[in-house]
């Protein structure tokens, strides 16, 4: 048999398969394929509860709205130089903003923040910046001046970050009348309630307080230096994940 004739018989025996897959009884055997069958569920942008509501599979849980293939929602897009701003080009003489990430609502959530701005946390929480905050960068894996890294806590930092945030509430405590006695279950509550909102810029709800509650008067009890147990609290709250994202 020439090589001619085996070619044929291959190319013959490819369509059979092939052929017989895209006219398959089942229609949506080919993605997007000729007949294939529209997926079913909600469109993008409609109310949902669960992925298998959307059409894409993929519903936002917070927004509660149906996201496009992107995964992020089109209204939520934002991968677009923003207008009257200075372009750069690489060194391979693409552009700067041709590589932007998508900074959609959707995808950019619980970032960590970085070192940089911890001084100005502290500032705004507690009304102190801890001494050894100073000097910490290293713990933090900071970038150099002039420079962005994505920030990322290792055990090393979230370590450290509890050291850092028990000092500043020592003296948060020492400075504060309404600490000065144990914590019982409702100034536990008012304190829990306070320190929260405000570190974490929002409501704690129910079950985040009765924690703090229960850390401060339960957990806590063998501490009898009232202002290191108050400080254990504090600190717990500036050392979560509350805190030290956005």
């Amino acid at each position: 048999m020439s090589s001619s004739t085996t070619k044929i018989g291959l190319l013959l025996a490819a369509f059979a398969v092939f052929g017989t897959a895209a006219c398959a009884d089942e229609a949506d055997t080919l993605t997007n394929g000729k007949g294939a069958r529209k997926k079913e569920g909600a469109t993008e942008g409609a109310p949902c509860e669960s992925d298998e509501q959307c059409q894409s599979g993929k519903c936002d849980l917070v927004a509660k709205v149906c996201l496009g293939e992107s995964s992020v929602s089109s209204a939520l897009q934002c991968n677009a130089k923003p207008e009257n701003t200075r372009t750069y080009a690489l060194f391979d003489g693409s552009k700067l903003e041709d590589k932007r990430e998508n900074e959609g609502v959707a995808v950019n959530r619980a970032r960590m923040k970085p070192y940089a701005v911890m001084e100005t946390e502290f500032q705004r929480v507690i009304g102190t910046v801890p001494e050894s905050l100073k000097g910490a960068g290293g713990s933090f894996d900071a970038p150099p001046a002039r420079w962005h890294a994505e920030t990322g806590y290792s055990g090393v930092s979230i370590n450290k970050m509890y050291e850092i945030a028990f000092e500043g509430c020592l003296g948060y405590a020492r400075e504060n009348a309404s600490l000065a006695a144990a914590p019982t279950a409702d100034s536990a509550k008012t304190e829990c309630t306070k320190l929260m909102r405000k570190a974490w810029s929002k409501t704690p709800t129910g079950d985040e307080v009765e924690s703090c509650v229960d850390l401060a008067t339960n957990k806590l009890s063998g501490e009898e230096d009232v202002t290191r147990r108050w400080s254990y609290v504090c600190a717990s709250v500036l050392s979560s994940s509350h805190f030290l994202t956005f």
